[in-house]
């Protein structure tokens, strides 16, 4: 009998400790150990097919050389072959399909990663990072053309059972079948979540493990097109830059797991100045936040969102033949991952730089040896086009945002028809 050793919790970063052979099973000895912690050097990339997609991932990672890979799906572990990293330590390639989840072992010290849909008449992109045992994910509507389902994902080796929270704008809105999820370890679970919540204008999920952690993604169809939106870990500060895709409506979405009354914050930065504190509201337990930012002053290029407890902030944006869901940053930093955009005719990529403080700061954009300088104006978001370095330097495997004090950045990716996707950068230094 020939056995695959794989040692998961070798790893520096706490991920497992396990050894697992293409025989054994997840409930041996071996196997009982504890999921990743904060800070770990393993990054979770959650994948999921859907028509016409196929993806790639991105990686940024903190080690040298070689990078391990491995995919897990229906209970088994697959080492694959390594990620040769870069110069720059970046490194793209085929992610595997179907659903289940793509880890990397990407060295203790900060990484990034991201996946992108490269299929000519389809579009979606979303981050790896890191699992947790509290996730929430928001964004989502069940109205009469959408679909929407709730994914998640066990890439551990203990069974996991996941609490799960629905809130819409009727309050606390979760299904009985929902409320409880088994999920075994290595394995996927996908549910519907459309059916038992019709007709939703917007819908936020908080999933909470035990023992473990997981990953969750929210995947929408609606409006022709399909968007994908992870589950983050909650956090007291937001920063969401708005992209200008052409879309009818941009919506501002706030959801908090805090089972106690708090207070949030939302700043505007919009084309005719900072509005600090524009709206300072009281939070009730089970409720849901969703803004359109028509109701806003006109021309709100980035918000800031602060709470006195942790909650996640994100946009959701709709037009015709577009929709895009993602959360903000909820961190600001110097240096920022982007993840390679995918080839594709007339496909539009641009990164979009959130300059939250009162000074006007430098940042330098690069694709390898190919970089540009801009300045971004105090309290003020400025868009990139990075069609300048894909021009330049063949083969991106990614994009470098280094700034001279701390922004926040997202990614925006866009077809000829006006379909497009979001996805948050990831802070790397």
């Amino acid at each position: 009998m020939r056995g695959v050793a794989v040692a998961m919790v070798g790893l520096a970063l706490g991920m497992l400790t396990w050894a697992i052979s293409v025989e054994s099973s997840p409930s041996s000895a071996a196997a009982q150990t504890e999921a990743a912690r904060p800070g770990s050097d393993h990054l979770v990339c959650p994948l999921t097919g859907f028509l016409r997609a196929d993806t790639e991932v991105s990686l940024q990672a903190a080690r040298p050389g070689t990078v391990p890979l491995w995919s897990v799906r229906d209970g088994q572990w697959s080492s694959l072959a390594g990620a040769e990293l870069d110069e720059g330590g970046m490194w793209t390639g085929a992610a595997p399909t179907g659903n289940g989840a793509f880890l990397a072992e990407a060295g203790a010290g900060p990484s990034g990663g991201g996946i992108s849909n490269v299929a000519p008449e389809a579009i979606s992109a979303w981050t790896c990072g890191e699992s947790s045992d509290r996730l929430v994910a928001l964004g989502g509507a069940t109205l009469a053309d959408d679909r929407l389902d709730l994914i998640l994902y066990n890439p551990y080796v203990l069974d996991s059972v996941v609490r799960v929270v629905v809130t819409s704008e009727l309050g606390k809105d979760t299904p009985p079948a929902l409320r409880e999820i088994y999920v075994p370890a290595g394995r996927t679970v996908e549910m519907t979540l459309d059916e038992p919540l019709r007709l939703r204008r917007s819908l936020a999920v908080l999933a909470e493990s035990a023992p473990g952690r997981i990953a969750l993604v929210l995947r929408q169809t609606g409006k022709g097109e399909t968007a994908m939106t992870e589950g983050v870990a909650p956090d007291d500060d937001w920063w969401l830059p708005v992209p200008d895709l052409g879309q009818e409506e941009t919506f501002l979405v706030i959801a908090s797991p805090s089972g106690s009354p708090f207070t949030y914050r939302v700043d505007l930065m919009t084309e005719s100045g900072p509005l600090p504190a524009f709206v300072e509201e009281d939070f009730l337990p089970g409720q849901l936040v969703s803004i359109p930012l028509s109701a806003f002053p006109g021309g709100v290029t980035g918000i800031g969102v602060a709470g006195t407890v942790p909650l996640v902030a994100g946009l959701r944006l709709e037009g015709e033949g577009l929709l895009a869901i993602g959360p903000g940053a909820r961190e600001t930093s110097r240096k920022w991952f982007l993840p390679a955009a995918g080839d594709g005719a007339g496909r539009e990529a641009r990164a979009w730089l959130l300059n939250p403080s009162g000074l006007e700061t430098g940042v330098s954009i690069s694709a390898g040896s190919f970089s540009f300088t801009v300045t971004v104006p105090p309290e003020s978001v400025l868009p990139f086009d990075l069609g300048k370095l894909r021009v330049s330097a063949e083969g991106v495997a990614g994009y470098l945002v280094e700034a001279q004090d701390e922004i926040a950045v997202v990614m925006t990716t866009q077809l000829p028809g006006g379909a497009a996707s979001i996805a948050v950068g990831a802070p790397v230094g």
